[in-house]
């Protein structure tokens, strides 16, 4: 009896062991299975997650269809179903009802980008073929798309060319054609108000009113005729439409244009576009422009030009019963010109353009280990917009008389780099075994000439040191005397070669047609006094914005000689080995003597904390009131996490001292930048 009990305690055992063992049935199983077959874009295995009602109205086969043809349309990527309640909340709100309605957010990576849009799904209780209860999901078309509804078709378009954008480093865009607004005027309708709305209309975007009275006589004017008058920005559209409320006749229309994001910090390096000529546009109306269409007029738009346009395109947009448009739904920008993606950092573009604001003159900043150029303006500079949008030609005219030459791109032309060159030329004397790295300077004063030959010729420098001058008190000092006598003592042949070592005279590949650096006029001095001149960046050498920099970039980096380019998917320019590592430090040191002693012409740009190295130099162009004065300043921030040579030249520098650009580079660095 005790076994026969003991037999039967065992067989409840096991069976209650296994009846624990089974899974509790989920009735929210069949959503998540729905969930996450949409994650898959496994269409088939979604349309078995789906109600008796919904499968009555729709096969299978024409499920699968509807899913595939749209999400083909606007290349889907990824799709994922999001509930906007806590897993708990569901699981209560599901309890003894027969429906229920779930919000969520459905989520599509598309070709045109991220997609996501709320809406409920309905899932309704059924009974499967084991009598277990789920909650299959009640199809509708709002689950495919928001807003789709039965009458809905996709149809393919074709959509006209438009220009290419170009980009920073970081995908911002610099340029490219957006909506604007375009007032006008209609004459049939101004009524008795005429003079009141031109008033309006001259006062509220100054616009002349001559030229608003000289548009609406114009021959072909008619009352009903839209006679456009100003385009402006998508910013001014609630000042445009508070306009049109209060004065009668006064209009506008959407159209495109192009627009430039970051206006004058910019501008030197976008460029501008403006109406095709009749060449232009006959090669322009066989890609499908209008006669409308605008060209490169300097900067990148021109330079690129024939890369940046467009041509007829086509794409898929969501139409109503009705055909109007409902959605952009796929654009591949087969109607687009290439994007053309810089090395510029826009940010840093903007920290540069602040940090010489109020001056003349030209800045730049490299990375001397890849050699891209992430910085380049000129200044002054002129807004780009203003030469597509508003008063054009008379803002034109202004630029043209403005004394600045807001228009002059000064980062492609050449001035005289003053001290700056010292550290090129130091350095190929250290690696020469040159016996002018230890030329010890006994003038006193602050002129001197080589001998009376001379004539009434001295070479002068700021101040007296009082002491003998070596190489470390002469960069610390920026002494013209000695740096005149150092090149003397190199001589011409070998002074030029040492320029030469670092790229000077040679073209460099940065896309915009910069002037060549020089030594001297046509390779050649034949003078001494021209030579000694040249020792301290006077004479005939000229550098360009970019010259020094990738000079420095083998000084920076243990004296490799980088390419420098402007334009991403541009070829990895050549790297030349020109110095070795020792000598690049022993010049580094030198430099960072010149910023960190305090009286250091470059200390103006000392910064606590941080290991700059730099050269001052001041040159002069011309004599009496017509004498310029150039202030230059290049910095070599010796950081893995910021390895940039920071070059900037004041043109126009006046009484200041070195100081002054030192200080511009100082504002850069550390973004305390001037009102």
């Amino acid at each position: 009896m005790k076994k026969l009990l003991f037999f039967l305690f065992i067989i409840l055992f096991l069976i209650a062991a296994t009846s624990c063992d089974e899974e509790k049935h989920d009735p929210l199983g069949t959503y998540n299975s729905y969930k996450a077959a949409f994650a898959a874009m496994d269409y088939s295995a979604m349309y078995d997650n789906l109600d008796s009602s919904s499968k009555s109205k729709m096969t299978k086969e024409a499920y699968v269809e509807l899913y595939k043809d749209f999400y083909g349309a606007i290349s889907v990527t990824e799709a994922s179903v999001t509930d906007r309640m806590e897993d708990i909340d569901l699981q209560r709100k599901a309890e003894g009802e027969e429906t229920i309605r779930v919000p969520v957010d459905i989520n599509l990576v598309t070709g045109i980008g991220a997609k996501k849009f709320s809406t409920d799904i309905k899932l309704v209780r059924e009974s499967d073929q084991d009598e277990n209860q789920n909650f299959m999901v009640s199809f509708s078309l709002d689950l495919v798309y928001e807003g789709f509804k039965s009458t809905d078709k996709i149809v393919e378009q074709e959509v006209g060319p438009e220009r290419g954008r170009i980009l920073d480093r970081n995908m911002k865009v610099l340029a490219e054609d957006r909506e604007v607004i375009w007032i006008g005027m209609v004459p049939g309708q101004f009524g008795n108000v005429r003079e009141k709305s031109i008033d309006a209309l001259a006062s509220a975007f100054g616009v002349s009113r001559g030229y608003i009275t000289g548009r609406l006589g114009l021959s072909w004017v008619k009352p009903e005729t839209f006679v456009d008058m100003i385009k402006v920005s998508m910013d001014d559209k609630a000042a445009v439409e508070a306009l049109i409320v209060s004065n009668s006749g006064i209009t506008y229309r959407i159209t495109r244009d192009r627009i430039y994001p970051y206006g004058e910090a910019a501008a030197h390096l976008t460029g501008f576009v403006g109406l095709a000529t009749r060449e232009e546009y006959a090669v322009l109306k066989t890609l499908g422009y209008s006669i409308t269409a605008k060209a490169g007029r300097s900067g990148l738009e021109i330079i690129y030009e024939e890369e940046l346009r467009g041509r007829t395109g086509t794409q898929k947009v969501l139409v109503d019963k009705d055909g109007n448009l409902k959605e952009v739904l796929s654009n591949d920008h087969n109607n687009r010109g290439k994007d053309i993606v810089l090395t510029i950092d826009i940010d840093q573009q903007l920290k540069l353009y602040g940090a010489m604001s109020g001056d003349k003159g030209t800045a730049s900043l490299v990375n001397y280990k890849d050699g891209e150029i992430l910085a380049l303006v000129s200044l002054p500079s002129y807004d780009p917009n203003r030469m597509i949008l508003g008063h054009t030609e008379a803002y034109y005219d202004s630029l043209l008389k403005d004394a600045g030459k807001p228009l002059l791109n000064r980062f492609t032309k050449l001035y005289p780099p003053g001290a700056t060159l010292v550290p090129l030329v130091s350095a190929s004397a250290i690696e020469t075994g040159s016996q002018a790295v230890s030329l010890i300077s006994e003038v006193q004063g602050t002129s001197w000439q080589k001998e009376p030959s001379w004539g009434s010729y001295f070479i002068k420098r700021a101040t007296d040191p009082g002491t003998p001058v070596d190489l470390e008190k002469a960069f610390i000092n920026s002494d013209n005397i000695f740096f005149a006598q150092m090149a003397l003592k190199l001589g011409e042949k070998e002074f030029i070669e040492a320029l030469q070592r670092f790229g000077i005279s040679e073209d460099h590949d940065a896309t915009f047609d910069f002037q060549k650096s020089q030594a001297a006029n046509l390779g050649a001095m034949n003078s001494e006094i021209l030579l000694a001149d040249s020792g301290y960046g006077q004479g005939q050498v000229l550098f360009n914005s970019l010259t020094l920099p990738r000079a420095l970039t083998a000084i920076a980096d243990s004296g490799n000689l980088k390419g420098i380019k402007l334009v991403k998917d541009a070829p990895q320019a050549e790297t030349r080995n020109v110095l070795s590592a020792e000598t690049a430090n022993r010049v580094l040191e030198l430099m960072r003597k010149s910023v960190d002693d305090p009286t250091g012409t470059g200390n103006a740009a000392f910064i606590e904390g941080r290991a700059i190295a730099g050269k001052t130099g001041i040159s002069e162009v011309g004599s009496g009131t017509a004498r310029t004065r150039y202030g230059w300043f290049t910095a070599i921030e010796l950081d893995e996490g910021s390895p940039y040579i920071t070059t900037v030249m004041v043109e126009g520098l006046g009484d200041r001292g070195p100081g002054y650009a030192a200080g511009k580079v100082r504002a850069f660095l550390t973004g305390q930048l001037p009102d």
